[in-house]
C-alpha cells in the first residue's frame, strides 16, 4: 500500500521519534535493573563476609562455628525478606544450611573458582543467588557457600516499571501520530496550495503565476522553479504560434502569387511568349515554396533529434571556396568582389557536413543582402579560431540582431519580394552551431554592412 505524502512525512518522524523514545526507556529500565540488582548482589557480599568470618577449615574438612546469627529469623522465616545459606563440601555434601531452605536445596556448580550471581526460585519466590568458592590455607577449594536473598521486591519493582514504560510508550506514540498528521498537514500546505494553482494553468492563461509562500525555504525554491519552467514554457509556446503563423505566411504569399496568375491567364487566351513569361513567374514562385519546404523539413528534423556531430579535421579555406562555387552564378550576376583572406594552414575541428551547412547559409545571408558591386570578406583569426564573414550589404539595426535567429525572423527592410528567404536559414546555421560548440555571433552597422562570427572550440 503506498502512502501519500503526509503519512510518509508523519510516518518518518513517528519512526523516528518512536526509535528515540524506545531508546531512552530501555535506558531507564536498565539502569533501574542494574541498580536494583546491584544492591541485591552487595547485600550478597555483605552476607558472605560475615559467613566467612565465623567459617574455619582443617585441611580439606569445613568448620564451622557457632554463630547467633544463623539463629535469627530471619534464616528461619522463607516468607518476609529472608536470608538463605547453603554449605557444601568438594563431594556436594550439605554441611549445613539455614532452616529458612527447609527440605530445598540450592543448586550449584561444583567446579565453580569465581564468584557468581544468578536468579532462581525456591517456594514460587524468587530469590537472588551468590555462589562463592571456599579457600583454604593452601588455597585450594574445600566447598562452595550458597546465599540467597528475596528478590521479590525488585522483581515486582521492574516488572510494574515495564508495564508503566510500555503503555506510556504505546501512549506516546499513539498521541504522537496524530500530533505527526496534523503538522505534515500544515507543513505540506503550502505544496497544496501550488498544486491547487497549479492545475488552474492552461494555454489561455499560461503567463500566469503560481504563489511565492513567504518564507524562502525550499517551497519557496520549488515554485521559484516551477515559475521559470512556466516562463520558458510561456516563451516557447508564443514563439510556436509564431512559427505557425509566421510559416502560414510565408506559404500563403507564393501561393496566392500562384493563384492570382493562374486566375489571369484563365480570364482569356493569351499569347504564347505571354503564357512563357507567366509560368515563369509560377516556377520562380513554386521554387521559393520548394526552398520553404526543405528547410522547414531540415529545422524539425533539428529540432526533434539530438545532434550527433562527428568532428574532424577540416581545411577551412578549402570548405569556404566549396560553398562559395554554390554560389558562383548570382555572385557574377551582382558583380560581388570575395575577399578570401583565409590561410591554406587553418584548420578546425567541426563535422564537415554541418560545417557546410553553416557556411552555405551565412554566404547566402551575405550575398542576398549584400549591395550590388559590393564584397564579401573572410578573415580568420588563429589566436582565438574566429571566422569573420563581412558583407557590405543594408545591415541591420542593433535592436534587430538578438532576433535575428528566430525563426522566420526577417528584418523588416529585408521583407521584399526582391530579396528571396523565409528567415530559417540562420535559425538553422545556430542550431548546427550550438551542436558542435561553435559560438556564432553577429554584428552589424546600418547602411554599412553585417559580420558574423565563428568561433570554433579549442
Amino acid at each position: 500500500m503506498k502512502l501519500s505524502f503526509k503519512k510518509r512525512i508523519a510516518t518518518y518522524n513517528l519512526i523516528a521519534i518512536a526509535t528515540l523514545t524506545a531508546i531512552a526507556f530501555i535506558a531507564i529500565y536498565g539502569v533501574v535493573y542494574y541498580t536494583s540488582y546491584k544492591h541485591l548482589d552487595d547485600d550478597i557480599i555483605t552476607e558472605k563476609a560475615e559467613v566467612f568470618s565465623n567459617l574455619d577449615w582443617d585441611d580439606e574438612t569445613i568448620i564451622m562455628n557457632k554463630m547467633p546469627e544463623w539463629e535469627e529469623s530471619e534464616h528461619k522465616q522463607i516468607e518476609v525478606n529472608p536470608t538463605f545459606i547453603q554449605i557444601v563440601d568438594l563431594n556436594g555434601e550439605t554441611i549445613f544450611k539455614s532452616a529458612n531452605l527447609q527440605e530445598n536445596h540450592f543448586l550449584f556448580n561444583p567446579k565453580n573458582k569465581t564468584t557468581v550471581f544468578y536468579n532462581a526460585t525456591i517456594k514460587y519466590q524468587k530469590i537472588r543467588q551468590g555462589q562463592f568458592p571456599v579457600f583454604n590455607d593452601n588455597n585450594k577449594i574445600i566447598g562452595q557457600l550458597t546465599i540467597g536473598i528475596s528478590q521479590q521486591e525488585s522483581y515486582n519493582v521492574l516488572h510494574n516499571l515495564m508495564i508503566v514504560l510500555i503503555v506510556t510508550y504505546l501512549f506516546i506514540i499513539s498521541i504522537l501520530y496524530f500530533i505527526m498528521i496534523f503538522v505534515a498537514s500544515k507543513a505540506i500546505a503550502p505544496i497544496h496550495q501550488l498544486i491547487q494553482s497549479a492545475s488552474q494553468i492552461n494555454y489561455a492563461n499560461i503567463n500566469s503565476r503560481l504563489p511565492l509562500p513567504e518564507n524562502e525555504d525550499e517551497i519557496h525554491q520549488l515554485a521559484t522553479t516551477i515559475n521559470e519552467l512556466l516562463s520558458r514554457l510561456e516563451s516557447s509556446f508564443y514563439q510556436q504560434k509564431q512559427f505557425t503563423s509566421d510559416a502560414s505566411h510565408e506559404m500563403q504569399t507564393p501561393l496566392a502569387a500562384i493563384k492570382g496568375i493562374i486566375e489571369v491567364l484563365l480570364r482569356k487566351p493569351r499569347t504564347a511568349e505571354r503564357y512563357e513569361e507567366k509560368m515563369q513567374e509560377v516556377l520562380l514562385q513554386t521554387n521559393r515554396l520548394s526552398q520553404l519546404y526543405a528547410q522547414l523539413l531540415q529545422l524539425a528534423r533539428l529540432e526533434s533529434s539530438v545532434l550527433v556531430a562527428n568532428k574532424e579535421k577540416i581545411f577551412l579555406k578549402t570548405t569556404v571556396r566549396k560553398m562559395l562555387k554554390t554560389h558562383d552564378e548570382i555572385i557574377r550576376n551582382n558583380n560581388i568582389k570575395i575577399h578570401d583572406n583565409i590561410p591554406p594552414e587553418a584548420v578546425v575541428w567541426a563535422d564537415i557536413l554541418l560545417l557546410e551547412i553553416i557556411i552555405d547559409n551565412l554566404i547566402s545571408n551575405a550575398i542576398k543582402y549584400n549591395k550590388i558591386d559590393g564584397a564579401i570578406f573572410f578573415n580568420w583569426i588563429e589566436l582565438t579560431k574566429t571566422l569573420r564573414i563581412t558583407d557590405e550589404g543594408i545591415g541591420i539595426d542593433t535592436h534587430q540582431l538578438p532576433l535575428l535567429f528566430n525563426r522566420f525572423y526577417r528584418a523588416d527592410d529585408s521583407r521584399s519580394a526582391q530579396i528571396p528567404g523565409n528567415g530559417l536559414g540562420l535559425s538553422i546555421a545556430k542550431r548546427l552551431c550550438d551542436a558542435q560548440n561553435i559560438t556564432l555571433t553577429v554584428t552589424s552597422v546600418k547602411g554599412q554592412g553585417t559580420t558574423f562570427q565563428l568561433q570554433f572550440p579549442t
